[in-house]
């Protein structure tokens, strides 16, 4: 809870959200303004917060700020464990591209050195750095979703911010990997700053400022920085992007893998699209509260569609009833989860007609009792559009390597 009535009425709305009359953050009408003429005039709790809804960044359809700007792509290295479809640095499709992203390095958690995250991977980073030019930066991308996992490395991103002196480890480590391997700059993927059950502590938000600035101190010009931020206000609310931002070069908002089979239980088995432009729209809100500079955004795509299998195969639709995850695909071998390049091969070989899902710039395709929802070439035209006229800075896919055949 937020406000008076929260523990020594000292709780304030992370990310400037507004605290309602309830004790509650968020921000819409129920929270920013009168919910109804049974509350008080003003039932926003004043000083633990906005009390203003924060309206979105607006540019010129045509301003073309995300659309050509920056595109930056992850490549996944663990792809070359596929069954098929596997793709080195030589393989991919570079065209467009502004930054590539390795991922990933890990970092050993007693020294806070960056090291490899297999012991293949270096001969990895000579061809992928060989790919950059004047108008292609190659990047190291440090961390990643399961370096939080149970085990040895989940508190390791927690324990290295918590001093200067393990920050100054890590940042003089990462200068030494970065010249060594020619990577022009690094990716923090540390997704968990905060959360308990991830291993972390309530000092890591302003700890994780911390190093960032001093990256920056230390980097001068010489080397690029990028934050990923997650979607959901349970995970973004333990970031103080605002404080951040003077020091990076952009924040990769990862805004996919919104809903899944996992929400089952806590919303209802019914099918929802992992990339709904409306709810893309709902998660952005908290950045522009806490007064993100819009340039710095990277509106993140993925590469990969989430499917689910039909309680009734003739109920095709978004909100069709579901009784679990699709089957997995060859090459990804993931249940629930197809690669662009399975869909289109299945698209192809089963005759299928994607249908286009306008109000949420989304396709879906459903085969049997299949169901998968995704994005390609055409939603990522709706997806920039609408970035440009949100003022993004620029676009960011998972990953390059679910787009082509590979080996």
């Amino acid at each position: 809870m937020c406000g008076v009535d929260s523990f020594n009425a000292a709780q304030h709305c992370p990310l400037n959200l507004c605290c309602s009359y309830f004790g509650y953050c968020g921000t819409s009408s129920l929270y920013c303004v009168n919910p109804g003429a049974a509350q008080t005039a003003n039932p926003c709790q004043q000083g633990y917060g906005s009390c203003q809804i924060v309206p979105p960044p607006s540019c010129d359809a045509g301003a073309g700020s995300a659309s050509r700007g920056r595109k930056v792509g992850y490549y996944q290295s663990s792809n070359l464990g596929r069954q098929c479809n596997r793709m080195g640095p030589n393989d991919l499709d570079i065209t467009g591209y502004t930054h590539m992203l390795f991922a990933f390095a890990s970092i050993d958690p007693n020294s806070f050195q960056v090291v490899p995250l297999e012991a293949s991977h270096p001969a990895l980073y000579a061809q992928f750095t060989a790919r950059k030019s004047a108008s292609l930066q190659t990047w190291i991308s440090v961390g990643g979703y399961s370096f939080s996992d149970p085990g040895p490395t989940q508190t390791t991103w927690p324990n290295l911010v918590s001093s200067s002196g393990n920050r100054a480890s890590f940042i003089n480590s990462l200068i030494q990997f970065m010249t060594q391997y020619g990577f022009n700059g690094v990716d923090l993927d540390w997704e968990f700053p905060g959360v308990a059950s991830r291993g972390g502590q309530p000092s890591d938000t302003a700890n994780f400022v911390s190093l960032v600035q001093e990256m920056r101190s230390t980097f001068g010009s010489n080397y690029g920085i990028s934050v990923a931020l997650p979607p959901d206000f349970a995970s973004l609310q333990n970031f103080n992007p605002s404080a951040m931002a003077p020091s990076i070069d952009f924040f990769n908002f990862m805004s996919y893998d919104l809903h899944g089979p996992w929400e089952a239980a806590i919303l209802g088995a019914d099918v929802r699209s992992q990339s709904s432009i409306n709810d893309i729209s709902s998660d952005l809100l908290p950045l522009w509260f806490d007064n993100v500079p819009p340039s710095k955004v990277n509106l993140g795509i993925a590469y990969y569609g989430r499917g689910y299998t039909l309680q009734d195969p003739s109920c095709t639709d978004v909100s069709c009833p579901y009784t679990g995850a699709s089957n997995p695909g060859t090459c990804t071998d993931s249940a629930g989860v197809l690669s662009l390049r399975e869909i289109e091969v299945l698209i192809q070989q089963q005759g299928l007609v994607p249908k286009l899902l306008s109000d949420e710039m989304i396709k879906q395709i459903s085969w049997g009792n299949q169901w998968m929802g995704y994005d390609d070439a055409d939603t990522v035209t709706l997806k920039s559009a609408w970035a440009d006229q949100q003022c993004l800075g620029g676009m960011m896919y998972w990953s390059m390597d679910l787009v082509g055949a590979g080996t």
